[in-house]
């Protein structure tokens, strides 16, 4: 499993792209901890963290507010995901597609979480990156639902477009290539960063799709059946950053979800040598210096959406985990914001 890794597929053009604007591939890519080699071996593994990282640094070293969407037009899920990529497309349907995708994300990478969410006919595939990964995710999220969007939609009928797409980060100022890319259902300042699916698109039938092939696709990936699913902790993760904006998020409700009764999920937390109070606790840090820095929800918004009883309890909460107030943080994004259109 590549864990916190990924494969330097996804920064194929992005050398050619940074020359175009003048700037020096390999020195950006060291600056975020990349080797240089990274930018044209597609086959390395390199940490996630510094490929979102690298993502960041193009966009504020070109000025290109779109730096990561421009990236993606170029991107094919395949050559990104590599052999993950044969097991979705045996899939038979779209909507297969997308819950082994979800399912399997760990395939691919740890360092990210895919989750796909039946809602009846329709559905919903949320992306973010994993607790402590980046303090952005700006550029990653759309250049990843954009890759994503753009192998769903291949497999539809024409002109479908996603009923909304939704960010956790504000607009930027022109919105010509979201809607481009994305189409005009747009929202921003969201809780979460996703796309929703009807039955429309979900239903569709993936040309070649075979169960027998995938039967066998999933056993060569996973080696047997008898590997262990993604570690306890991921998981833990991954349902509380899903549950955090729609309630209190105990360790009732993630048990629940994860079809475990309490007893066992706190036994085998504590045998990975972790505790759900403190997944939680990091999830929540890391989900408030995202919506602080990269949204205009305001504070007391932030602080309900992430389950505290007042503005006054975040604000502890946000000075323990960052050493510094809330006030700082929205002044250091109106300085960083107002440098950018300088």
């Amino acid at each position: 499993m590549p864990g916190r890794f990924v494969r330097s597929s996804i920064l194929s053009g992005a050398a050619e792209k940074l020359r175009d604007a003048g700037k020096q591939p390999a020195s950006l890519a060291r600056k975020a901890g990349l080797p240089a080699a990274a930018l044209t071996d597609p086959d390395l593994l390199v940490a996630a963290a510094d490929v979102i990282d690298f993502f960041e640094i193009a966009a504020a070293s070109t000025a290109q507010r779109n730096w990561a969407l421009e990236l993606s037009l170029g991107a094919r899920l395949g050559a990104v995901i590599g052999p993950l990529w044969l097991l979705l497309r045996s899939a038979t349907t779209v909507r297969q597609m997308c819950a082994d995708f979800a399912n399997h994300f760990d395939l691919y990478t740890s360092a990210a979480i895919m989750r796909f969410e039946s809602l009846g006919r329709d559905g919903v595939l949320h992306w973010s990156a994993a607790t402590g990964q980046a303090r952005s995710e700006v550029q990653m999220a759309e250049y990843a639902l954009s890759v994503t969007l753009t192998e769903i939609r291949a497999q539809g009928p024409r002109g479908w477009t996603p009923p909304s797409v939704r960010f956790r980060h504000e607009a930027p100022e022109d919105l010509r290539l979201h809607r481009q890319v994305f189409g005009p259902n747009l929202r921003f300042n969201s809780d979460d960063n996703a796309i929703e699916l009807d039955a429309q698109i979900l239903d569709a039938p993936l040309a070649g799709g075979a169960p027998r092939i995938r039967a066998l696709v999933h056993q060569v990936l996973r080696h047997d059946e008898d590997q262990p699913s993604p570690p306890v902790t991921f998981q833990v993760q991954a349902l509380v950053r899903a549950l955090l904006p729609y309630g209190p998020c105990s360790v009732g409700d993630v048990s629940r979800g994860m079809g475990l009764s309490v007893r066992t999920l706190q036994a085998r937390l504590q045998a990975s040598g972790h505790s759900f109070r403190a997944i939680k606790d990091a999830a929540r840090a890391d989900l408030a210096e995202k919506y602080l820095k990269h949204s205009d929800m305001t504070a007391t918004q932030v602080a309900d959406l992430l389950g505290y009883a007042d503005l006054t309890s975040l604000s502890r909460s946000f000075r323990r985990w960052h050493d510094a107030t809330i006030r700082t943080e929205r002044h250091r994004r109106v300085r960083t914001t107002q440098g950018h259109h300088d």
